[in-house]
């Protein structure tokens, strides 16, 4: 369904996707940034801001919601943060629970940026909704233009972690610093987006990454106070921003259908190539670290087609051929003699 809304000066849409928004006469903001188009993906939302009065075509997809509002909007709210945050630059970590705004304002904190002349940089560590680079990594990207989205923003370097699960802490922690380091050789602002695992375990990650990085300022986004366990130990400046009351909650099935496309859109044009792996060194895998064994014998124990074993310290590994859902849960290990 196509919709035709007229926008005047300081009048603002909240917009909720799946949605193409066209601007076709006047000047319009989209999250806080000049653009005549945007696409707003299912799960998500975004703001229109009539600069002057403008004429914009919305198609809708199914489910898609448009809300019409004189009041300001959120992304306007944020200028105070933004300037506070561009006077000092530096490194900035973007810290919150899932749905809160996180990448939506490492966007709008880039865009201000770059409007005002400083170099950005922007690395992605939230390895389950990766924006930048494929899922199970760490992206960063040198950013040269205003960006609409996160996600339309390819990886000039990533860190391979291997799982879109965060209990690896020591990768994770490892794999930021070293590309922190990297963006701060090209970039006057870094701002590192994180991903929303903030309790249990996550806690812990969030604390290593604070000592670890060292971050000149640490954005915060939270509905009550669930970022204070964290933030209790971390002596730097802290800016208190606002959570969006537009935001929505991003269903399980849709973040899953989002972390898809990204694996999708990432293999694409992929080729086939054979690697040498007696050449390469391996790095967080137990593959290639024992003595190859018979593969045979394990097939007839598991009744599976198994496509390579090897007797390593902690018992076998093995590879087999199977297909296998992200969400079942691991498969119990078996040791013993040989």
């Amino acid at each position: 369904m196509e919709k035709a809304c007229t926008l005047k000066k300081g009048e603002s849409l909240l917009v909720k996707g799946p949605a193409r928004i066209t601007l076709k006469t006047g000047r319009i903001r989209i999250e806080g940034t000049d653009r005549s188009r945007y696409i707003v993906k299912e799960g998500r939302s975004c703001s229109i801001e009539g600069v002057q009065q403008s004429e914009v075509t919305i198609t809708m997809g199914s489910g898609a919601e448009i809300e019409k509002s004189k009041a300001v909007t959120t992304p306007r709210l944020w200028l105070k943060y933004s300037h506070e945050i561009l006077q000092q630059k530096g490194v900035i970590m973007v810290l919150g629970a899932p749905d809160t705004g996180k990448t939506t304002f490492a966007t709008f904190l880039a865009n201000q940026a770059l409007e005002k002349g400083v170099s950005v940089a922007v690395i992605d560590s939230d390895i389950g909704q990766s924006d930048i680079g494929p899922p199970s990594t760490i992206g960063l990207a040198f950013l040269e233009n205003t960006i609409n989205k996160m996600s339309d923003v390819p990886a000039d370097e990533f860190y391979f972690v291997g799982t879109t699960s965060v209990q690896d802490i020591c990768d994770m922690v490892l794999g930021l610093t070293g590309l922190v380091e990297k963006a701060q050789k090209r970039a006057d602002l870094v701002i590192i987006d994180t991903c929303g695992y903030v309790f249990d375990g996550g806690r812990r990650l969030k604390t290593l990454k604070l000592q670890a990085v060292a971050p000149d300022i640490v954005v915060a986004l939270q509905h009550k106070n669930e970022l204070y366990p964290v933030l209790r130990s971390f002596q730097g400046p802290v800016v208190q921003v606002d959570v969006p009351k537009e935001v929505r909650k991003v269903p399980r099935h849709i973040r899953k259908e989002i972390r898809e496309s990204r694996w999708k859109k990432t293999f694409d044009k992929a080729q086939e190539r054979h690697v040498d792996l007696e050449e390469k060194r391996l790095l967080n895998t137990y593959l290639g670290s024992g003595k190859k064994t018979d593969r045979n014998i394990f097939r007839k124990l598991l009744h599976c087609d198994v496509i390579h074993a090897e007797e390593i310290p902690e018992g076998f590994f093995i590879v087999k051929r199977e297909k296998f859902h992200e969400y079942q849960p691991k498969q119990v290990s078996f040791t013993g003699d040989t």
